[in-house]
């Protein structure tokens, strides 16, 4: 489900403030090893601007750790067996206002429509780990986006990336967004190795999910994108310091930059070949960290 407004994918344009959020966490609620409180304390005092609870099959209340610089939207991730795809599925809901749990007995496309429809938005997560594929996601409807990057999924099995996928349903179905999460469970060291920086207005719940929708956000593990401007000629980069930056588009017509002699990039000018169908940027720092602006349609 994405919007239909001015800069569809495109948080640069969009006035307002960063505010940097984590979208899939988990407690001692359903399988995490910290209580509720340590784990939201974990980010709070680490600067982060707003969490997702999003404990399995059950809505973890968190309104009471919300405060003017820290925002806690209700969460939950779902899963069940649909018959329709031969396959497990899990879903994130983020944002809902009055559901507290969900049934494994629920279906795919009831999972998501339920979220939707108590004002909710719904992810698909690490999609590379439960095997899904560009397919499995062109059949569903109404989500706002998937994990690129899934921080438990990597430091545990090596499956956190799913950048292909995403490419793949870009190239061949049409416009989704992605993120990038640490889904703590808090026994790997994957907890703060990945997150959204959302643009919004102000730091509250409404603005917070308007931005999901509309992709007004990158996705991060440590590196800043400054800007990315398109124009009909050039995409022009500014970031932090890195040691490569990607521009990716459909098929063969992207290309990558790499800092040379030791150097750093904080910044390109590249040349259009025309034809993409869609532009997205991807940044890389000498940890390996990279961080994902959202596609735009060209």
């Amino acid at each position: 489900m994405h919007g239909d407004g001015a800069h569809l994918g495109d948080p640069f344009k969009v006035d307002g403030a960063w505010y940097r959020g984590n979208l899939h966490m988990h407690s001692t609620a359903s399988d995490g090893a910290w209580p509720v409180e340590r784990a939201v304390g974990w980010y709070r005092e680490r600067g982060y601007h707003f969490i997702a609870l999003t404990d399995h099959r059950v809505v973890t209340d968190t309104a009471r750790f919300r405060t003017p610089e820290f925002v806690t939207l209700a969460g939950i991730e779902m899963d069940g067996f649909d018959p329709a795809l031969d396959s497990r599925y899990y879903l994130l809901g983020v944002g809902m206002r009055r559901m507290q749990a969900s049934s494994t007995e629920w279906s795919r496309e009831e999972a998501g429509q339920r979220v939707r429809d108590d004002g909710g938005v719904v992810i698909v997560p690490h999609p590379y780990w439960i095997g899904w594929n560009a397919r499995h996601l062109a059949g569903m409807a109404g989500f706002v986006g998937l994990e690129v990057f899934n921080s438990v999924c990597e430091r545990t099995q090596a499956k956190g990336d799913a950048g292909a996928i995403w490419d793949d349903y870009l190239d061949n179905h049409g416009l989704t967004w992605g993120l990038a999460a640490d889904d703590a469970h808090w026994k790997y060291q994957e907890e703060g190795r990945g997150w959204v920086m959302v643009r919004a207005p102000e730091l509250a719940p409404d603005r917070l999910l308007h931005a999901l929708r509309q992709g007004h956000f990158y996705a991060s593990q440590g590196p800043a994108i400054v800007d990315v401007r398109i124009s009909p000629d050039t995409v022009d980069v500014a970031c932090s310091p890195v040691r490569r930056i990607s521009v990716l588009a459909a098929r063969m017509r992207g290309r990558t930059y790499w800092a040379q002699d030791g150097s750093a990039l904080t910044g390109i000018a590249h040349a259009r070949l025309g034809a993409e169908k869609y532009l997205r940027v991807e940044v890389e720092d000498t940890q390996g960290r990279r961080a994902w602006t959202n596609p735009q349609r060209v």
